[in-house]
């Protein structure tokens, strides 16, 4: 076994940083992700009254927290919709770096998929939602500072924990799990569903990738952090991770005018990711028109997880 796996999966069980920062890892290396899939869930669940009538003839909400590696506790929001048949189809859900579980976007396209007859589960990555730490911002993608690459790290294994949360529930289909993140929501969701092979179909929204090439053009990568920052690229950057989703149905969604993700970053990560794949341009900023949602992603989700 090479030095740096052997190490960093000694790291599941302790601190990511201290041991992974100093080897020299392989691009795509997926060991990096690997965890203790026995380790208890010690889920908790507490519904969530809604106001509206309307709202709880659609679904029901629960705020969900669930254990992960390094003692993490992840909190989320699971909701089953009323009408349809179980199991039912779930898709996990994942903000960008200003946004968290509950916030608007994420909650508007969960009822969406609640009216399709799915399932969904949304997570705060680390250092959001309720998982904010003074001193810590939520931009993990910014990887270049180690705390960051491994608040990324962390958060990939928190969605893989989600998967194993969403494989207990006898009303779930387990071979029908999506994903859809937002923004560096959907950048995580290129390295995460590259490493899990539970998930059937995904929508990355407004990603990117090529973190180097992007660390270059904003000055954040220099002779003082290239070895740093290269290294951290590799273990998270994408561009690396994505083509292991090959043979699953990827759907990115970018925009021509994105004042935060530059075309070639959107290029890279959709380059980098195999068939069955599309991409689709929207003459917008980072802000995606609502046909995006109300009419690609339902359309798309519908036609790879929605048939009995």
């Amino acid at each position: 076994m090479k030095p740096f796996i052997s190490l960093c999966l000694v790291a599941i069980l302790g601190s990511i940083s201290s041991i992974c920062r100093s080897q020299s890892p392989e691009k795509g290396d997926t060991t990096i992700y690997l965890y203790d899939s026995n380790l208890p869930l010690k889920a908790e669940l507490n519904e969530i009254p809604d106001k509206l009538p309307a709202q709880t003839a659609l679904r029901k909400r629960w705020y969900l927290n669930y254990h992960s590696v390094h003692n993490e506790k992840v909190s989320a929001i699971y909701t089953v919709p009323q009408k349809g048949t179980a199991p039912f189809p779930a898709i996990i859900l994942l903000a960008g770096s200003g946004g968290h579980k509950d916030t608007d976007y994420v909650r508007i396209a969960s009822d969406m998929f609640s009216t399709l007859g799915f399932a969904t589960l949304s997570i705060d990555a680390q250092y959001h939602g309720d998982r904010s730490k003074p001193g810590k911002s939520g931009d993990i993608h910014l990887i270049g500072d180690p705390e960051m690459r491994d608040g990324w790290i962390q958060t990939v294994i928190d969605l893989r924990r989600a998967v194993d949360f969403l494989t207990t529930q006898k009303n779930i289909s387990a071979q029908k799990v999506g994903y859809m993140g937002f923004s560096q929501g959907g950048m995580i969701g290129g390295t995460f569903i590259g490493v899990e092979k539970r998930v059937a179909a995904a929508v990355l929204a407004i990603p990117g990738g090529g973190f180097v090439q992007e660390g270059k053009r904003r000055g954040l990568y220099t002779d003082a952090t290239a070895e740093t920052f290269s290294k951290n690229a590799l273990m998270t950057d994408p561009i690396y991770f994505v083509a292991g989703f090959e043979g699953r149905p990827l759907l990115q969604l970018s925009a021509k005018k994105d004042e935060l993700i530059p075309k070639e970053m959107s290029e890279a990560l959709f380059n980098s990711a195999k068939e069955p794949k599309e991409l689709v341009w929207f003459n917008s900023g980072h802000v995606l028109p609502p046909n995006a949602l109300l009419v690609n992603v339902r359309g798309f989700f519908l036609k790879h997880l929605g048939a009995k």
